[in-house]
């Protein structure tokens, strides 16, 4: 493992010095080979082991500082409290990589915290970001997960774990509003470079490099929750610390893949006035690139501030309506525009399952409609609106039906993330039983296939799994 230490090299005002603290007899128990492959990590190589098990002084080794709007609110200094960046890496594709550890002990930014991470919660982010990146959201991945016979005090005491992940970058939103509010231009001046020479090159070509930065920052925002929107996915704590500056998902806690389709759906329990609901995510969006935005005001003028942040708004329609139209298999934005307000408003009436029922929707037939109709207790209202959706189907020129189901197969998963699945996996896991941990990974990797073997994962929630409730201190 060759590592990098770019980010290190901004200085002390943008980090602090901290090494990883292993866990009391932690052992690996699960790695992410093609990653590792496609990083250059050789996770047996002594060296690599020594590193990853904080064995060998990284005076490179850091964790970051940085602030956020939290639930609205901003708090002016935050940082890694239980994460350590230990450098980069490149990719066979020539763009660098983060390694950070989850998990990994105290940090300054603690706030008094143990710096540690449960099993749980490890678990649930390996097998998050693995599921998001396969149904090509971009997103942070996990590379390795760490558990240990170190008791972690949460609720109750449970199993310590670290997880080692890799992104872009891992520098938020918050990093901009830690120096901006802190009144230290020049460091921020220094981060706006670093991040046009590591993650925005490109744009210093432009006329305004900054304006070019901002403005492909805001539309990947913008392209990252049309995303969320259209797989169902629900972040569950959307705070300016928790955004990434190059539009990738990061920090999963309390998260939630959609099952019975609810627009005002809360996955976080924590969240009792439902500030970061499905429904809001994307005005979210728009606040959270505001707060970002104001960081940049003695750069530019206001009238360009708006400019940019106008990008947004279109940016994320025209994606999420491209994203729809290959779920529904047409080839007109008009007719997917007349076609799915009524059918999510069926949804949400009837209480059905959002991937089951675009499953199903890919394997209708021109002249049948009883595949879905068995689904719902209204079963006129919804033949109404499949009449109308197979006819615009029908209408598509030089399109073949089977082909566009063929299509709409590998737009639509078979299997997505449900929570207790997750749930029936970390309790295996902390039995020391890590086979259902795998097996549901196997699927979430190419969600798209049948894997007829594993045909009980693609079935929807029973009740009890629907009541399952996830916090921040997952």
């Amino acid at each position: 493992m060759k590592l990098e230490h770019h980010f290190a090299s901004l200085g002390e005002a943008f980090s602090s010095e901290t090494l990883i603290q292993p866990l009391l007899e932690q052992r690996l128990v699960e790695f992410n080979q093609p990653l590792a492959a496609f990083l250059s990590v050789d996770i047996k190589s002594p060296e690599t082991k020594r590193i990853l098990s904080g064995e060998l002084p990284q005076k490179s080794s850091l964790s970051m500082v940085y602030a956020g709007h939290q639930f609205g609110g901003f708090s002016p200094q935050l940082g890694d409290g239980r994460g350590v960046l230990l450098g980069e890496v490149y990719g066979q594709d020539g763009l660098l990589y983060d390694l950070h550890m989850k998990g990994a002990g105290p940090t300054p930014f603690s706030r008094r915290g143990d710096g540690r991470a449960v099993l749980r919660s490890c678990m649930r982010e390996y097998l998050a970001s693995e599921a998001m990146t396969a149904l090509a959201v971009p997103s942070s991945r996990a590379l390795a997960l760490y558990d240990s016979r170190e008791a972690v005090y949460r609720e109750t005491p449970e199993a310590g774990a670290m997880l080692l992940r890799t992104a872009h970058g891992h520098i938020r939103f918050g990093h901009f509003e830690y120096f901006f509010y802190q009144g230290k231009h020049a460091e921020l001046d220094q981060l706006i470079d670093y991040c046009l020479t590591h993650y925005y090159p490109d744009c210093l070509a432009a006329e305004l490099p900054l304006v070019s930065m901002l403005t492909e920052v805001v539309k990947r925002t913008a392209r990252l929750i049309a995303k969320w929107q259209a797989v169902g996915f629900q972040h569950g704590v959307m705070n300016t610390d928790n955004f990434s500056f190059t539009g990738e998902t990061i920090d999963y806690g309390p998260y939630g893949f959609m099952e019975d389709y609810e627009p005002n759906w809360v996955c976080n329990h924590s969240d009792h006035e439902g500030r970061y609901a499905f429904s809001r995510q994307p005005g979210v969006g728009l606040w959270n690139l505001n707060c970002l935005m104001r960081c940049f005001s003695k750069c530019l003028e206001r009238d360009q501030l708006i400019a940019i942040l106008q990008c947004y708004e279109p940016e994320l329609q025209s994606h999420y309506d491209t994203l729809m139209m290959q779920k529904m298999g047409l080839d007109s934005v008009e007719v997917m525009q007349d076609l799915v307000p009524d059918l999510l408003t069926i949804l949400a009436a009837e209480k059905l399952d959002y991937t089951v029922f675009f499953r199903l929707l890919s394997h209708l037939e021109a002249n049948d409609c009883e595949l879905l109709l068995d689904e719902v207790v209204d079963r006129e209202r919804l033949r109404t609106w499949v009449e109308r959706y197979q006819a615009a189907r029908l209408a598509m020129v030089d399109v073949d039906w089977s082909q566009t189901s063929f299509d709409m197969l590998k737009a639509n998963p078979k299997f997505t993330l449900r929570n207790y699945l997750a749930h029936e996996a970390i309790l295996a896991a902390e039995r020391g039983d890590y086979l259902p941990f795998r097996r549901l990974l196997n699927v979430l990797n190419s969600p798209f296939e049948e894997h007829p073997e594993s045909n009980v994962l693609a079935q929807r929630a029973p009740e009890w799994g629907k009541s399952l409730e996830v916090s921040c201190s997952s």
